[in-house]
């Protein structure tokens, strides 16, 4: 759903300064979600059960589709081509594989033979994946485009941020609710200024991008997301709920001015009738930050302390993972200076983009 939707956009609006309007209201829509989506899912767990947090999707997903057959304009790729089996075959081993062994790495021990066993044969099913897709006719991931730094510049800054600051709020919830004592509308109402602060930022892009170059924006707001986990780190078993906002709204404007910034790139970096494929290389990689990211960032935390252990342990665990992540939102955030090129945003995409012929019917959803 993500890759086609920004599929949809590219080709809805090819101009760049269009464009950029269209990514910011789609960065603003996605803050607006954060903010309301804890605090609505705090008030469905309190004030009913905890599934309603599944069937309330029922309705709004009926609704969506109803928008969807109404209003969204039907394209076809006039060269299509069967899906390349072997590499989703071999990418969903291996990143399975690898998340499942993170995950019960230390249940079941690091060097024991199971764990060993997975990372081992997730290992081997990405290096399988990697030969797949050289010699595939119509691989899913097309490695050629790598080659260019703007392009791989997004996809780890994107993995960056996803397995940074977004993976780590399953634990800082966790911290708030049973370290601290909150309820679960308290929870999701601490995280409200910053996503508030988030959307208003994602929607403030559109006019800062003819200022600042894209770059700027995705390693100036990596940069933030690492020095607000860095204050999260202030965070102790005594603390009150508030020693949280200061990381949570730097990172939160972090993020808010990373992600438009960060799409306009992944679609640009690549030939506009391939926009469905950037979208989706793009969204694999966060999808697959996120995943990894709560494996790997949960081994450094001992989860069961939240639950009647010893909570100091479980804020020294949460300190780590903080560290861990911030860490590597600083590397991801140096990785996309030193790898996207400066001609993405303040007006020098516009001279490059707007000359190009343009199609007269683009794919708008390859990446499907």
């Amino acid at each position: 759903m993500f890759a086609v939707s920004l599929a949809l956009l590219a080709q809805a609006y090819p101009s760049p300064k269009e464009r950029a309007g269209a990514l910011a209201a789609y960065g603003a829509t996605i803050g607006a979600s954060f903010a309301v989506g804890p605090l609505v899912g705090g008030l469905l767990t309190s004030g009913l059960d905890w599934q309603w947090i599944f069937l309330i999707n029922i309705p709004i997903g009926i609704a969506c589709l109803y928008v969807t057959r109404r209003y969204v304009v039907e394209s076809r790729d006039p060269n299509a081509h069967g899906v390349d089996w072997g590499g989703q075959i071999a990418l969903t081993a291996g990143l399975g594989l690898l998340v499942l062994a993170l995950l019960r790495g230390n249940e079941d021990g690091w060097t024991s033979t199971l764990i060993i066993a997975e990372l081992v044969a997730a290992a081997v099913a990405l290096a399988a994946f990697v030969a797949v897709e050289l010699r595939a006719a119509q691989p899913m991931l097309p490695l050629r485009y790598f080659r260019d730094g703007s392009f791989s510049g997004a996809q780890i800054t994107a993995f960056a941020i996803s397995a940074s600051f977004f993976a780590i709020f399953l634990y800082v919830t966790l911290y708030l609710q049973q370290i601290l004592g909150l309820s679960a509308i308290e929870a999701g109402l601490v995280y409200l200024p910053g996503t508030i602060v988030m959307l208003l930022v994602s929607g403030a892009t559109a006019q800062l991008g003819s200022k600042v170059s894209a770059r700027t924006m995705i390693a100036g707001g990596l940069g933030l997301v690492a020095i607000g986990m860095g204050l999260m780190m202030l965070a102790g078993t005594e603390s009150s709920w508030t020693i949280m906002l200061p990381g949570v709204l730097v990172a939160c404007i972090g993020s808010g001015l990373f992600n438009p910034a960060l799409t306009n790139v992944a679609l640009s970096s690549v030939p506009s009738e391939q926009s469905g494929v950037a979208a989706g290389v793009n969204d694999t990689f966060r999808q697959a930050g996120i995943a990894v990211g709560v494996a790997a960032l949960g081994a450094l935390i001992p989860a069961e302390h939240a639950f009647g252990g010893d909570p100091a342990k479980y804020v020294s665990g949460m300190h780590d993972a903080l560290l861990a992540g911030g860490v590597l939102a600083a590397v991801g955030a140096l990785a996309g200076w030193f790898l996207i090129s400066s001609k993405y945003g303040a007006g020098a995409e516009a001279s490059v983009e707007e000359t190009a012929p343009q199609p007269a019917l683009r794919p708008a959803y390859e990446a499907a």
